[in-house]
């Protein structure tokens, strides 16, 4: 399981989060491994995570049908994002797979915001809200509701909502986007901006380098004046009071006052900066328009120093959406939808910034020549089913395996077989005369509350003393 499993494991009755990462350090054989006591750790109870985060970033291809400009994440796996051909794409599996709902705005669509309850809204150029209450299944028009092109929206929490337009207007409603009163001119130039802080403060940025804020939930707005040197397309909280924003001239300025004074960091990006998105844990990830491909940068040190993670994408980034869990996705102007999730080795493990991964083993007692079941952390299997039960909404993943057995030990096959609720399913491990074996293809959707397990089904008559590892991510 080269860079797959965990090497120089303990006998050690608890282990700190510190003590986890110095045990991951180094590499070891099959034969040199010990067995952790993962019980005492939690196992069961979803303590070791897994997942990077926004480093590493697979191309799903061509999703829409136009540039896609607009992303809003709904909870339980449910995400739906719009293009500028007018469709509205909807996913159930963290942005996995997607589903053509077909055109639903009348113009191009240049922003979402999730209301919770499974009200989300969308705004298009010809100046329509779009408002959808069943988790972006179906939606309705709710007609011309600004006096321009709408370039963004946000929640502030408790039913309220606010939206600014090409023409300078803030729109805002306090019944979870039902209905919409217009503030009037608000700024001086085109609103591309709008992120909410907590405790009432929101704040705008504008096509006049002006930073616009309200404490009072956005029913009344102060200018600060001039904050950059171009055009602010992009905005986000990271909390803690840290807000950044993202400008035309690749300039990244950042607040840590709620908003009230601005930094600047300079030339972050390789072009204009789109996109922004907070992932957790101080992460942050920002994409550009950089000439050549888009590329992505990464922060971890909540927006104080980025890293440039190279080109992602081959055009145009222009919005990125967190959706739990460690994965993130971004929507580029060809079309394409490039999803980060989960990437464990040993080289990078980080109990505090990686999705859960569960972890079964046994020291010994495997059925021989037959059917048995591998327990939760460190222990002897048994032949009745021992399950663990998924914390979150998700999907298991990728079955690393090792097991104590020479090679070359003729006519021997161990089965590997991870089950939900008791149900086979298609992530399955085939060890044939082998010491170790994954399977990184299939995937399986899960619920909350949803039971794991691991079944072994053996042919081999020696398997009485067997010792297994066996780990399988939750994404």
């Amino acid at each position: 399981m080269t860079d797959k499993k965990i090497s120089e494991l303990t006998e050690k009755t608890t282990i700190a989060p510190d003590d986890l990462l110095a045990l991951v350090d180094t590499e070891a054989t099959p034969d040199e491994t010990k067995k952790i006591k993962l019980s005492n750790l939690g196992v069961g109870k979803t303590d070791i995570y897994s997942s990077d985060f926004g480093l590493n970033w697979a191309d799903l291809g061509v999703i829409a049908t136009d540039g896609i400009n607009a992303i809003a994440y709904l909870g339980n796996g449910i995400v739906v994002l719009g293009d500028l051909d007018y469709h509205v794409w909807r996913s159930t599996d963290y942005g996995a797979t997607w589903t053509d709902l077909g055109v639903i705005a009348s113009g191009a669509i240049y922003t979402m915001a999730n209301l919770g309850n499974g009200i989300v809204i969308m705004g298009d150029y010809p100046r329509h809200v779009y408002r959808s209450t069943d988790y972006g299944a179906t939606w309705t028009d709710l007609g011309v509701i600004s006096s321009g092109a709408i370039y963004a929206m946000a929640y502030l929490g408790n039913g309220i909502a606010i939206l600014g337009d090409f023409a300078h207007h803030v729109y805002r409603s306090t019944d979870y986007g039902a209905t919409w009163s217009d503030l009037g001119v608000i700024t001086s130039e085109i609103i591309y901006a709008i992120a909410y802080l907590g405790n009432g403060i929101a704040i705008l940025g504008d096509a006049a380098y002006h930073v616009h804020r309200s404490t009072d939930y956005g029913a009344t707005w102060s200018d600060l004046g001039v904050i950059a040197s171009t055009s602010i397309y992009s905005m986000t909280y990271i909390g803690n009071g840290i807000a950044i924003l993202g400008t035309e001239s690749d300039h990244v300025h950042r607040s840590t006052d709620y908003g009230a004074t601005w930094a600047d960091l300079g030339v972050i990006a390789l072009g204009p900066i789109h996109a922004m998105a907070y992932l957790r844990n101080g992460v942050t990830v920002l994409g550009d328009a950089a000439f050549g491909g888009g590329h992505v940068h990464r922060s971890a040190d909540y927006g104080a120093t980025w890293t440039d993670l190279g080109a992602v994408a081959a055009g145009s980034i222009q919005v990125i959406g967190y959706l739990d869990n460690g994965i993130t996705i971004l929507g580029a102007w060809d079309y394409h939808i490039h999803r980060s999730t989960s990437a464990f080795q040993t080289s990078n493990f980080n109990p505090n910034q990686f999705d859960k991964l569960f972890q079964f083993g046994c020291l010994g007692a495997i059925t021989a020549n037959g059917t048995s079941y591998l327990a939760p952390g460190n222990g002897a299997t048994q032949t009745n089913e021992i399950k663990v039960r998924v914390p979150r909404p998700g999907i298991l993943k990728n079955l690393y395996v090792w097991q104590r057995v020479a090679s070359g030990a003729g006519g021997r096959t161990d089965i590997y077989t991870v089950r939900v609720n008791g149900v086979d399913k298609t992530i399955t491990c085939t060890l044939d005369n082998a010491t170790e074996g994954s399977d990184t293809t299939n995937e399986v959707l899960v619920a909350a509350g949803d039971q794991a397990s691991i079944k072994l089904v053996s042919n081999n008559s020696s398997d009485t003393s067997e010792d297994v590892v066996a780990t399988l991510e939750l994404v």
